[in-house]
Protein backbone atom coordinates (compact mmCIF):
# COMPACT_ATOMS: atom_id res chain seq x y z
CA UNK A 1 0.00 0.00 0.00
CA UNK A 2 3.31 2.96 1.10
CA UNK A 3 3.99 1.99 -2.85
CA UNK A 4 0.50 2.54 -4.30
CA UNK A 5 -0.04 6.06 -2.03
CA UNK A 6 4.12 6.88 -3.29
CA UNK A 7 2.91 6.79 -6.72
CA UNK A 8 -0.58 8.96 -6.51
CA UNK A 9 2.46 11.08 -4.66
CA UNK A 10 4.06 11.08 -7.44
CA UNK A 11 1.66 11.85 -10.05
CA UNK A 12 0.61 14.70 -7.98
CA UNK A 13 4.20 16.26 -7.44
CA UNK A 14 4.25 16.10 -11.33
CA UNK A 15 1.21 17.90 -12.00
CA UNK A 16 -0.78 14.86 -13.15
CA UNK A 17 -3.86 15.92 -11.34
CA UNK A 18 -6.53 13.71 -12.75
CA UNK A 19 -4.17 11.04 -13.17
CA UNK A 20 -3.67 10.95 -9.68
CA UNK A 21 -7.57 11.06 -8.68
CA UNK A 22 -8.32 8.09 -10.67
CA UNK A 23 -5.84 6.29 -9.35
CA UNK A 24 -6.74 6.89 -5.98
CA UNK A 25 -10.26 6.64 -6.95
CA UNK A 26 -9.22 2.92 -7.87
CA UNK A 27 -6.65 2.79 -4.52
CA UNK A 28 -9.76 3.13 -2.57
CA UNK A 29 -12.14 1.32 -4.49
CA UNK A 30 -10.19 -2.08 -4.03
CA UNK A 31 -9.40 -1.04 0.08
CA UNK A 32 -11.33 -1.81 2.79
CA UNK A 33 -12.68 1.87 2.96
CA UNK A 34 -14.74 3.55 6.16
CA UNK A 35 -17.06 5.76 5.20
CA UNK A 36 -14.85 9.47 5.01
CA UNK A 37 -12.95 7.56 2.50
CA UNK A 38 -15.79 6.55 0.21
CA UNK A 39 -17.53 9.87 0.33
CA UNK A 40 -13.82 11.49 -0.76
CA UNK A 41 -13.27 8.96 -3.36
CA UNK A 42 -17.27 9.29 -4.95
CA UNK A 43 -16.64 13.68 -5.06
CA UNK A 44 -13.35 13.17 -6.56
CA UNK A 45 -15.08 10.26 -9.09
CA UNK A 46 -17.89 12.62 -10.09
CA UNK A 47 -15.92 15.88 -10.79
CA UNK A 48 -13.79 13.97 -13.38
CA UNK A 49 -16.76 12.41 -14.88
CA UNK A 50 -18.16 16.29 -14.95
CA UNK A 51 -14.54 17.09 -16.78
CA UNK A 52 -15.37 14.79 -19.14
CA UNK A 53 -17.97 15.51 -19.77
CA UNK A 54 -17.85 19.54 -20.06
CA UNK A 55 -15.94 18.89 -23.13
CA UNK A 56 -18.85 19.12 -25.85
CA UNK A 57 -19.29 22.73 -24.77
CA UNK A 58 -16.20 23.90 -26.73
CA UNK A 59 -17.31 22.90 -29.69
CA UNK A 60 -20.32 25.44 -29.78
CA UNK A 61 -20.35 27.77 -32.55
CA UNK A 62 -21.82 31.27 -31.29
CA UNK A 63 -20.39 34.61 -31.19
CA UNK A 64 -20.15 34.12 -27.66
CA UNK A 65 -17.17 30.89 -28.31
CA UNK A 66 -14.45 33.21 -26.82
CA UNK A 67 -16.28 34.33 -23.71
CA UNK A 68 -17.45 29.96 -23.20
CA UNK A 69 -14.22 29.03 -23.66
CA UNK A 70 -12.45 31.28 -21.20
CA UNK A 71 -15.42 30.58 -18.70
CA UNK A 72 -14.95 26.65 -19.25
CA UNK A 73 -10.92 27.58 -18.53
CA UNK A 74 -11.73 28.89 -15.27
CA UNK A 75 -13.85 25.96 -14.49
CA UNK A 76 -12.05 23.10 -15.53
CA UNK A 77 -8.68 25.04 -13.15
CA UNK A 78 -10.65 25.43 -10.34
CA UNK A 79 -12.44 21.54 -11.13
CA UNK A 80 -8.52 20.22 -10.96
CA UNK A 81 -7.90 22.56 -7.91
CA UNK A 82 -10.73 20.53 -6.33
CA UNK A 83 -9.32 17.05 -7.28
CA UNK A 84 -5.89 17.75 -6.02
CA UNK A 85 -6.92 18.90 -2.81
CA UNK A 86 -9.96 15.80 -2.29
CA UNK A 87 -6.77 13.78 -3.86
CA UNK A 88 -4.88 15.24 -0.73
CA UNK A 89 -7.33 14.54 2.15
CA UNK A 90 -7.79 11.04 0.37
CA UNK A 91 -4.04 10.44 0.54
CA UNK A 92 -4.38 11.03 4.18
CA UNK A 93 -6.92 8.97 5.11
CA UNK A 94 -5.65 6.11 2.79
CA UNK A 95 -2.15 6.36 4.46
CA UNK A 96 -3.78 7.19 8.16
CA UNK A 97 -2.34 10.04 8.17
CA UNK A 98 1.77 8.68 7.91
CA UNK A 99 3.55 12.09 8.17
CA UNK A 100 6.38 10.45 5.80
CA UNK A 101 3.52 10.14 3.30
CA UNK A 102 2.24 13.53 3.60
CA UNK A 103 5.71 15.42 4.05
CA UNK A 104 6.67 14.38 -0.03
CA UNK A 105 3.84 16.59 -0.94
CA UNK A 106 5.05 19.59 -2.88
CA UNK A 107 2.84 22.39 -2.74
CA UNK A 108 2.66 23.51 -6.00
CA UNK A 109 1.85 26.91 -5.28
CA UNK A 110 5.42 27.21 -3.46
CA UNK A 111 8.14 28.91 -5.37
CA UNK A 112 11.66 27.97 -4.72
CA UNK A 113 13.91 30.87 -4.66
CA UNK A 114 17.58 30.30 -5.25
CA UNK A 115 20.12 31.84 -2.94
CA UNK A 116 22.53 34.02 -5.02
CA UNK A 117 25.10 35.79 -3.08
CA UNK A 118 27.18 38.61 -4.50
Amino acid sequence: MFEDLLKAVNYLNDGKILEAGEYLVELAKNNDANEDIIKISSEIEKELRELKEESWISEIDSKFRDQIISVLEDNIRCRKELIRVLSLSLLEKLSKGNELILNMIRNPHAESKPHTFI
